[in-house]
């Protein structure tokens, strides 16, 4: 049997893995595409606001995912109600891209998209303070351990690459992912086409960058093509692809199993900081890595979600 057979009739099994796969490792490409025109490079005559950055990252994207639904012929319909959650949300997601591109000036990317990877855990730690949720042995055991690895991303090295401001602005990151997470599953919005809660999310989320980077008159045209090849392969691969992919792997191999892949996300961050960036791996990155991923995983395998 020939490799182009067996993966013909075995498509069902691997589309979902692939799809899940795809997302986190492109999304751990944000980076990448923000690093080239991002304010602190002070050198950089191409660098842009983060208001900016985001805004042409939020909205370009929503556009996109505008076209696509369209060509699906799905629905754009919201009450009034939906759209004041929809814009509510959009300011926790605002919050966590806003705070994960800050934490760049004071950190490694590879650091701070790690640091960023234990939402689910902050998830889960306010689930239990403030909802109830039972506090099973497994969740304590890796939330000590996210915590630990956090501790080992923070300390002290040789080439003083991490700021303890960065560590903080991190972990608000986190912490605005982790609140929408919650919200999303539990407002009006909840049982909404995804497709359609993402387009309204991101062209909020846009629309909230766009009136803030105007307002400090921060606003920056696109002036030259490493900016424009840049902004669009953020809105396009890291926003739009990770989104469609994700969406379709949670609906092959279930939300559990594609939240595990995930971890691929601050593994490919590491890796492409080192590789492009120059950044340093240093032991106490590995320990931290070594920690925080695990502990994820052990959040998501006993949540089951």
């Amino acid at each position: 049997m020939s490799l182009k057979t067996y993966f013909s009739q075995h498509r069902g099994e691997w589309k979902g893995p692939l799809m899940a796969i795809t997302a986190a490792v492109f999304y751990g490409f944000i980076p990448a595409f923000t690093l080239p025109i991002h304010g602190s490079d002070s050198g950089n005559a191409e660098a842009m606001s983060n208001p900016s950055i985001l805004f042409y990252r939020f909205f370009g994207a929503a556009v996109m995912l505008g076209f696509y639904m369209l060509l699906k012929r799905r629905s754009f319909r919201i009450t009034r109600g939906e759209a004041v959650t929809l814009i509510y949300l959009a300011f926790l997601s605002d919050g966590a891209a806003l705070f994960l591109l800050a934490g760049y000036s004071y950190m490694p990317t590879g650091i701070a998209t790690t640091i960023h990877f234990t939402y689910p855990v902050v998830t889960t730690v306010i689930m239990m303070m403030f909802y109830n949720e039972a506090r099973r042995p497994a969740t304590i055991v890796a939330t000590c351990m996210a915590v630990a690895g956090v501790a080992g991303l923070s300390w002290p090295s040789e080439n003083g690459a991490v700021e303890l401001r960065g560590v903080v602005i991190e972990l608000i990151s986190a912490l605005c992912f982790a609140l929408y997470l919650i919200r999303v599953n539990r407002s009006r919005v909840r049982s909404m086409d995804s497709l359609r809660l993402t387009f309204y999310v991101l062209l909020f989320g846009g629309l909230i960058f766009g009136g803030d980077a105007l307002r400090q008159d921060s606003l920056e045209m696109v002036s030259t093509p490493r900016q424009m090849i840049n902004l669009l392969l953020l809105a396009f691969v890291c926003t739009v692809v990770t989104n469609l992919c994700l969406v379709t792997a949670v609906k092959r191999i279930g939300s559990t199993t594609a939240a595990v892949l995930g971890a691929l996300e601050p593994l490919t961050a590491v890796v492409l900081g080192s590789l492009l960036f120059s950044e340093v791996i240093t032991l106490n990155i590995v320990i931290g890595i070594i920690l925080i991923i695990p502990s994820v995983i052990i959040v998501i395998l006993t949540r089951g979600r």
